[in-house]
């Protein structure tokens, strides 16, 4: 979605510092501060090191010490200091001051809901903080922008656990097509096992000698054809007199 060239504006520029350094007669703080006129933020830091050892009460040299940090661009370590001077005293401008720049080290950080916050409450303290509403503007826009992106992120990784979910589906069902292949293949060898059994079996059968069939009995024969012959005595006699001609005859000739 295209942002608006006012919307993009507001992001693209920087926060408002509008810091207003703490004064005092020590001279620790005297020194850091001329230090932090003159660009020397390294400088001002050992200063305000030394004023914070004497005075470790005071919000303002906590506040001085963050905005030393903070122009070195250790922000975690300003945000600390800020949090220190917004925690005492009395002067609601200068607690104003240490909720607006806690407000800046916070963006700074990328926490922007936090540094919402933090503006928010310098603005309760000073409502005419002109930096501290154009930087709870910023940090708005970058609240929503951070909050649409994990949002996306979250949509993201829920359509990547459904494709692998998909993908985790479709293995399993590849590996149950290679299982009833496999099984298929194994009935296929299963039966060819059986079938290989079955024909060496028979072949077993075959090549076995057979039990051959009894002969006739042949005193029965004889004596069944002696009864019908007695039946009739015609053919008895016949046969009788067959009998006798076959032992009369000549021997039979060898050459």
């Amino acid at each position: 979605m295209m942002r608006s060239p006012a919307v993009a504006l507001i992001a693209a520029l920087p926060l408002l510092f509008g810091f207003k350094m703490f004064e005092s007669r020590n001279s620790e703080v005297e020194q850091g501060n001329a230090a932090m006129q003159a660009g020397k933020a390294e400088e001002a830091l050992a200063h305000y090191d030394k004023a914070v050892a004497k005075l470790p009460a005071e919000p303002g040299v906590h506040l001085d010490r963050g905005s030393a940090l903070y122009a070195l661009s250790r922000f975690d370590e300003a945000r600390q200091e800020f949090l220190r001077a917004t925690e005492g005293g009395q002067d609601q401008k200068l607690k104003a001051s240490a909720f607006r720049n806690l407000g800046n080290a916070l963006s700074k950080l990328d926490k922007h809901k936090d540094a919402v916050e933090a503006y928010k409450r310098a603005l309760a303290l000073n409502p005419a903080d002109k930096a501290a509403k154009w930087n709870l503007e910023i940090a708005l826009r970058k609240q929503k922008e951070e909050e649409k992106k994990q949002q996306d992120d979250k949509d993201k990784n829920k359509d990547d656990k459904k494709d692998d979910k998909k993908d985790d589906k479709n293995k399993d069902d590849k590996k149950d097509d290679k299982k009833d292949d496999k099984n298929k293949d194994k009935d296929k060898d299963q039966k060819k096992d059986q079938n290989k059994d079955d024909q060496q079996k028979q072949d077993k059968q075959e090549k076995q000698p057979q039990p051959q069939k009894a002969p006739e009995n042949q005193p029965e024969r004889i004596q069944e054809m002696l009864k019908n012959l007695e039946a009739n005595p015609k053919d008895l006699e016949r046969e009788r007199a067959r009998l006798r001609a076959v032992r009369r005859g000549p021997p039979a000739r060898d050459w």
